[in-house]
């Protein structure tokens, strides 16, 4: 959403605004046909839609691709504002202002995040926050739900979600310029711009070179009706601001025969407000004066090689991953007298190198080898400078073997070890390893339907911030906790034909079941400590299916009718591994139905319209006041939107114009991430944006 500014507009201004620009809708799951090979990619492209088939997926999972210039809550969204698009991904914020992901009722800390092949979930905490992340630039986000790969690094659990900027650079030609504005009425505002071209030719290839900046603000977001705060200013949540500024540069190299090098560089800096959780008598009173991270990332590969038996490929990729922040404490809701802060400086630096070679009757071999070294200083109040480290280290390898018919199986085994040099003078853990593995099959019944099924287990090694954190002194650290184990299964169906007035019709079931043991959970101490502890404690057992969905009715391709759709029924029990008989309790946080339904339509003068209703499930939390379960009750979210685009050249620079307003959470309705958190009310939204 595209917040920050001063004043709220008037309905006069509103007015001419919205009779003033023409608009066309494009629905938001608009993907590519070509994931990874371990994966399958569905295309949901509404409008402008392209003829494609199943993709082959000898790794027995399924994804979603989603084009990011085609997303509609931003010209340049943050990931936390993709994914609250994007289907079965769970979005929420913490009570330290943190947005968490959760796919198929994973923990936040067990799906991997990775940007242009730097995970930037390894770190600190093992996880990212998608409401910083900036994907100014970037081109497809990957969606993968479930063990796709066991060569995508340590820590890689319930899912990945990849962010590239790399397929942007073959549509460069001799330049190409691309950026937006976004605005709301609450005065938030939201800018981009960038440009990139082929430099030359170098070495038989050719050179290119991308980058952009982006900038958003906004002195916080509209208060729902019937969301508490009794602090708010001007129908705004208290401390609910948010300054940020990103850049980013690419460099890439092609040569013959797939041979690459690239240089990829982004960062940003933010100033933010956490919201006070409402429902707590003592909530976080937290402030981020500084939020900072830079990524950088250097990668080559050599393209298809001949060697003695037969053909292969090497890739090589490091990336050095920054970020500094410092976290205030408040004595009151004023914000004017602060009470304590912490310091953090965090330095991650990862290495890959990927081999893949051919194997008789079309089989494939694929090797991995993944190392990691996070260190992490800590400064906290009335005490020395603390010093953290963790290394960890994969090495797995895989194999793609075609069976009769339409028919590939996938397998593969894992090594990964994790160990603490330095814990800021705490006791050490001894250095922790596992082995994982998988299994995949797909069969392709006809160019129009494919099965798939998949099989894995791995773990995931404590993060030094769950190990040894004080988070100022509300936390007692606990040295000792082991790995989570988790073992998850898959099978499904995609469909992808058409029929009668019926166009590109696209469908996918799958069901799934999750079983993560020694689930680590944050306790809250008896008084008068009262503060949080983190455990192995529980059993989870998940199992759920997916639902997605969407075809185009009429044969003008710009005047049909879309509709799409997704939906998540999830079942989660929680088992207590420490006290035997003791019934399975409620999920914290984490939704068990979640769904959308779009319709979009053609409208007078080339503009098209759409509405959408989102659909959360009840859901549950823990008071941390009286350790007594809260019930959030079942919400749906409506929204609606205008669009239309303009083409302005098939060869310059800027090719076309887009403009779009839109209206969210329509009926003003208190939607809820976890107690005391409540999502924006309604909101007005407006953004041109051109490429």
């Amino acid at each position: 959403m595209m917040l920050c500014g001063g004043h709220r507009w008037t309905n006069g201004a509103l007015l001419v605004l919205c009779v003033a620009l023409p608009f066309r809708c494009l629905i938001a799951q608009a993907s590519r046909d070509s994931a990874r090979a371990d994966s399958a990619a569905r295309r949901l492209k509404a409008v402008e839609v392209t003829d494609t088939r199943a993709v082959a997926t000898p790794g027995g999972t399924s994804a979603v691709v989603i084009k990011t210039e085609n997303l509609r809550s931003s010209p340049a969204p943050l990931l936390e504002e993709a994914l609250r698009e994007s289907p079965f991904v769970h979005v929420r914020q913490n009570s330290r202002g943190e947005m968490e992901l959760s796919i198929r009722g994973s923990d936040s800390r067990q799906a991997a995040v990775l940007m242009d092949g730097v995970p930037i979930t390894l770190g600190w905490d093992h996880r990212t926050d998608p409401s910083l992340v900036p994907l100014t630039g970037a081109q497809n986000l990957v969606i993968v739900r479930g063990l796709s790969s066991l060569l995508n690094g340590p820590n890689t659990l319930g899912g990945s979600i990849e962010v590239s900027h790399d397929d942007a650079f073959g549509r460069l030609g001799a330049g190409r310029v691309w950026g937006g504005v976004g605005v709301d009425e609450t005065g938030a505002y939201v800018a981009s711009l960038g440009g990139g071209r082929q430099i030359g030719k170098v070495s038989g290839g050719e050179l290119s070179l991308r980058g952009g900046v982006g900038r958003r603000s906004r002195d916080g977001f509209a208060l729902a009706s019937g969301a508490p705060d009794a602090t708010a200013v001007r129908g705004l949540r208290t401390n609910s601001d948010l300054s940020e500024a990103d850049a980013f540069v690419g460099l890439r190299w092609r040569g013959t025969a797939g041979a690459s090098l690239g240089l990829m560089a982004t960062g940003f800096n933010a100033e933010r407000g956490v919201p006070p959780e409402e429902h707590l008598t003592t909530p976080r009173l937290w402030r981020y004066p500084y939020n900072s991270r830079a990524i950088v990332s250097v990668s080559g590969g050599t393209g298809t090689f001949r060697t003695p038996v037969g053909w292969g490929s090497l890739d090589i990729g490091a990336g050095y991953n920054t970020g500094r922040l410092k976290v205030e404490t408040y004595t009151d809701r004023t914000y004017a007298t602060v009470a304590s802060a912490e310091l953090g400086d965090e330095r991650t630096m990862t290495g890959r190198a990927l081999f893949s070679h051919s194997l008789p009757r079309d089989a494939r071999f694929k090797a991995a080898a993944t190392m990691a070294d996070i260190n992490y200083a800590e400064s906290l109040p009335s005490t020395s400078r603390a010093d953290y480290q963790q290394r960890l280290v994969s090495g797995g390898a895989e194999v793609e073997v075609p069976l009769a018919g339409s028919t590939m199986l996938a397998g593969g085994l894992v090594f990964d070890r994790a160990n603490n040099p330095k814990t800021g003078g705490r006791v050490p853990q001894a250095p922790l390893s596992d082995f994982g593995w998988r299994a995949g099959l797909t069969h392709d019944l006809s160019p129009e339907y494919r099965v798939h099924l998949s099989a894995s287990q791995r773990s995931r090694f404590p993060a030094l911030r769950e190990l040894y954190s004080g988070a100022l002194d509300r936390f007692l650290p606990n040295p000792d906790l082991k790995p989570e184990t988790l073992l998850g299964l898959e099978t499904g169906v995609t469909m992808d034909r058409s029929f009668g007035p019926v166009r590109d019709a696209r469908f996918q079931l799958n069901a799934f079941h999750h079983n993560l043991d020694n689930g680590v959970v944050r306790l809250t101490l008896p008084a008068p400590d009262r503060r949080f502890f983190r455990v192995n404690r529980d059993r989870i057992a998940t199992s759920g299916a997916e639902m997605l969905a969407g075809f185009a009715l009429g044969a003008d391709r710009e005047r049909s009718m879309t509709v799409t759709g997704d939906a998540l029924v999830q079942r989660i029990r929680i088992f207590d591994i420490t006290s035997s008989g003791q019934p399975a309790r409620h999920a914290e946080n984490n939704p068990e139905a979640r769904g959308m339904i779009e319709l979009g339509v053609p409208l007078p003068n080339a503009v098209r319209g759409f509405a959408n209703a989102r659909f959360t499930g009840t859901q549950y939390c823990l008071n941390a006041d009286t350790g007594a379960e809260m019930t959030l009750s079942a919400k749906t979210e409506s929204n609606a939107a205008l669009e239309r685009s303009f083409v302005v050249s098939r060869s310059r620079s800027v090719r076309s114009i887009r403009a779009l307003i839109a209206l969210d959470n329509a009926t003003n309705l208190a939607i809820f991430d976890q107690c005391g958190l409540a999502q924006p009310g309604r909101t007005v939204r407006m953004m041109l944006s051109f490429r």
